[in-house]
């Protein structure tokens, strides 16, 4: 039970400020279609999981570290801490959504060379704010995420090549890239300021 909550408690911190934001935009007038709102949502939950199962950090790990803070640990040499294959498995399970979410919310994220980079950055990002919980930046989860994101915009390129075959297309939608790195960014802050691992909810 208090696990759930706990994951509820997580879920609500993030996802709330984008919810505001888009009812905001809707209320000025900005087009969204239900299911191009369903398609924010499916990104938001997703955006989320990354959050949690990389354990992002937060403005409350920052102050619960900052008198103990040391040396960060930063690996930038591939590889040399050993090979974990379940670990680079999941890290290039976890971003394969990555590849196939972005192109299909993003028009102008349809090619190689717009998706691979964002999500290549995504992952530099989260590996920066792991630096705030004193969990160690490591290059061999960035590569291992890059794969993921290049392994799902593949399928994604497949997919959408098999259905032009049939005569059909795949629906995306017409969200700029910087509406896309807002909305991820709102999600991160919405986390970073309102999430708390010592909240009472988790403790009690």
């Amino acid at each position: 039970m208090r696990n759930d909550l706990w994951v509820t408690y997580e879920f609500a911190a993030s996802i709330a400020p984008l919810l505001i934001l888009v009812y905001r935009q809707r209320r000025k007038g900005k087009k969204i279609s239900n299911k191009e709102y369903y398609v924010i949502v499916t990104l938001a939950v997703y955006i989320i999981s990354v959050f949690h199962f990389t354990q992002a950090g937060t403005l409350y790990d920052l102050l619960s570290h900052i008198e103990n803070i040391g040396t960060p640990v930063i690996n930038i040499e591939p590889f040399s801490q050993g090979i974990s294959k379940v670990g680079y498995m999941l890290n290039i399970v976890l971003f394969i959504p990555f590849g196939i979410l972005v192109p299909r919310l993003c028009r102008q994220f349809d090619y190689w060379f717009f998706t691979i980079p964002l999500g290549t950055l995504f992952s530099f990002f989260i590996e920066m704010t792991q630096l705030l919980n004193d969990r160690i930046t490591d290059i061999d989860d960035l590569i291992m995420n890059t794969i993921g994101v290049v392994i799902g915009y593949s399928a994604y390129c497949i997919y959408k090549y098999v259905k032009r075959k049939k005569g059909k297309e795949i629906e995306s939608f017409d969200i700029s890239p910087a509406l896309l790195i807002l909305y991820i960014f709102v999600l991160y802050a919405g986390r970073f300021v309102f999430y708390d691992e010592s909240f009472p909810l988790m403790t009690g």
